[in-house]
């Protein structure tokens, strides 16, 4: 079954030597791993060491042999010798009891076989590459088991945080001048991108300079000297990337163990939530509003800085108690304040409630609760807010007074309306009657004079007629029962000129339009607006002058709307109405659209100073704005500005 001479095996190896001595050898001619190869020889101390039970462990296989699948890493070794034909050697620490059993192994090819030697090692004889400390000193060694003791290196890599053992360096008078980096796990390499060898054995200036002066140096050295545990957050540069780490000193033995975590992230949300939270308190600031959290099972309130501040507090400068708030409650609101409170609490529901209180200066106030429960971890708690509405309920107040005065107002006005419509209108009609009367059976026995008379009381009547007229259309323009719908201002414009062709065609007047857009609006209001306007410029002609009557239209962007109507939002069509009148003086632009303002006197051009006042309230009317600009003698423009439908 082999090839190998056992004889010659003997003639050198002693059966009963204190090494254990293996002999394997191939199981066939193909055989080319370790464990398919058999046991030719093995001496007491290696039968003790492989053997499970009495039989002997020699010409069995290895794969029929568990125990050679506990030392590490040994098939693997063997392997690796019979490609090579080199051989190897490896330590391995088996514990026995409390004790560690530290084994040599030595792997050597041996004809067509192989040889293992294994010795119990003293300690400075055992080599552990993954210590990455000095070998052959026996200090180094013992400083190595102490470690190996203290550590296990596969728990410590595959823990979240980076976890280091640092010795302390002492100067000449026995003062700790630094430390060393004995160990460090792989955790470092998530944050730095260096390996753990090119770590250990830098001392902590070395590694980190800047330890010396943001006082780690000194939280290690009063962890070092006092035996007690330090906890402390700092932050750190490496790669020019900025890195907040949280750290737990822990003296053991001669040494420091050292617990670092990664807290760049929450240290950074932390940040982010305290912008935020300032950014509140500033925004509850300019609002002038508080909020609150009450726990409902303690009757606890926790209230915002700014609640203390609209109370005349500093913040923090109450107690937190349900009770202390209505102290300052109006001893008329306190049970209204109570129920609505106990409301919520027994019913778990929403709370809206407005009542007054006095601040720390006696002054009083409107405050406005708003207030919703929820359950967090079995207990309950309301959250809410608190609103300054002292501003608002007075402006409600002084509101509701002037809605009082304008209902007055429109009660006259309406008193007005009646009278102007049948009271003023009917004495008026029987003087146009006499009038009409006498014109017509006592002209001819009238004298000049007589007949001059009575044409002056026929132009007043007519005029009087015309400015009642006038006043009624002014006081009913923001009360059209009419609703808005969408209006063609071509179609309008075609009925206005329809109704004025024949003082147009007097007058030989040009009048020439731009396509015009759809408004939504009311049609009677736009063709009194458009008659109006049109109506001005061919009164105020100039002598010898043919008039011309200009009407532009264009849509308009959002900053070339005036600013006061940008709160209306939506698009705007810009109507001008042009003419080569007789014009205006530009003292005049915002005057013209007063009742009852007159630029010129009744004798020369007719009229009740009441037109563009009408147009003024049209345009109002429908959330828009007229201007004016005029030159004397040049003509005038008239600017309007309308919603448009596009």
């Amino acid at each position: 079954m082999t090839n190998i001479s056992t004889n010659s095996f003997f003639k050198n190896i002693v059966d009963g030597s204190n090494d254990a001595l293996v002999l394997v050898s191939p199981n066939a001619e193909n055989t080319i791993e370790a464990k398919d190869f058999v046991i030719v020889y093995a001496n007491k101390k290696a039968e003790l060491l492989f053997a499970n039970t009495k039989e002997s462990i020699q010409n069995r296989v290895i794969k029929e042999l568990p125990k050679f699948f506990e030392f590490g890493k040994l098939l693997d070794h063997l392997d690796s010798v019979i490609k090579s034909q080199k051989h190897e050697a490896f330590n391995f620490v088996q514990q026995v009891g409390h004790k560690n059993l530290n084994m040599h192994f030595k792997i050597e090819s041996h004809n067509t076989g192989l040889l293992i030697s294994i010795t119990e090692a003293k300690v400075y004889y055992v080599v552990d590459k993954e210590s990455n400390l000095p070998e052959g000193d026996l200090k180094a060694r013992i400083n190595e088991l102490e470690i190996s003791n203290l550590f296990s290196y596969r728990v410590l890599d595959s823990y979240d945080s980076i976890v280091s053992y640092l010795k302390p360096i002492y100067d000449d008078n026995e003062v700790i001048s630094d430390f060393r980096i004995d160990y460090i796990n792989n955790r470092m390499d998530d944050i730095t991108n260096e390996e753990p060898k090119n770590i250990i054995g830098k001392t902590l200036f070395e590694y980190y300079p800047n330890n010396r002066d943001n006082g780690v140096f000194e939280i290690l050295k009063d962890c070092f000297y006092s035996g007690e545990n330090q906890d402390y957050v700092k932050e750190f540069f490496f790669n020019e990337q900025s890195f907040w780490l949280r750290n737990k000193a822990v003296k053991m033995n001669d040494g420091i163990i050292l617990f670092s975590k990664d807290v760049t992230r929450e240290r950074k949300n932390e940040d982010q939530l305290f912008i935020q939270n300032r950014l509140l308190l500033e925004a509850e600031h300019v609002a002038n509003i508080g909020s609150f959290r009450w726990s409902l099972g303690i009757e606890e309130i926790k209230y915002s800085e700014n609640v203390y501040r609209m109370f005349g507090f500093e913040p923090k400068e109450l107690d937190t108690k349900y009770d202390r708030i209505l102290a300052f409650v109006h001893p008329n609101d306190i049970d209204k304040v109570k129920d609505s409170f106990q409301r919520a609490r027994i019913r778990k529901t929403k709370t809206d409630l407005v009542f007054r209180i006095y601040t720390k200066s006696n002054e009083l106030k409107y405050m406005n609760t708003i207030g919703e429960c929820y359950q967090k971890g079995g207990n309950w708690y309301m959250v809410g807010v608190i609103r300054d509405v002292t501003n608002q309920i007075e402006a409600e107040s002084k509101l509701q007074t002037k809605n009082a005065e304008l209902k007055r107002t429109n009660s006259d006005l309406e008193a007005f309306n009646r009278v102007a419509s049948h009271d003023l209108q009917e004495p008026l009609r029987k003087i146009q009657m006499f009038v009409s009367r006498l014109n017509e059976e006592e002209k001819d026995t009238m004298s000049l004079r007589s007949q001059g008379y009575l044409e002056k009381i026929k132009s007043s009547s007519n005029r009087m007629r015309n400015l009642i007229n006038n006043l009624l259309s002014y006081s009913k323009a923001d009360e059209v029962e009419e609703q808005p719908k969408r209006i063609d201002l071509n179609d309008v414009l075609t009925s206005v000129l329809g109704d004025l062709g024949e003082r147009i065609d007097d007058l030989s007047a040009e009048i020439t339009s731009d396509a015009l857009p759809v408004v939504n609006g009311v049609q009677f209001q736009l063709e009194q607006l458009f008659a109006n306007l049109i109506g001005n410029s061919l009164k105020y002609v100039k002598q010898d002058t043919k008039a011309k009557i200009q009407i532009r239209s264009k849509i308009v962007s959002r900053n070339e709307i005036p600013a006061e109507l940008l709160s209306f939002g939506g698009s705007y069509v810009k109507l001008q109405f042009i003419d080569n009148g007789i014009g205006f003086e530009t003292k005049y632009e915002e005057k013209i659209f007063e009742i009852f303002q007159r630029l010129h006197g009744k004798s020369e051009f007719s009229g009740t100073g009441l037109g563009l006042s009408i147009c003024k309230k049209i345009v109002q009317s429908h959330n828009g704005l007229i201007q004016a600009k005029g030159e004397l003698d040049k003509g005038a423009e008239f600017i309007i500005y309308l919603p448009t439908l596009i």
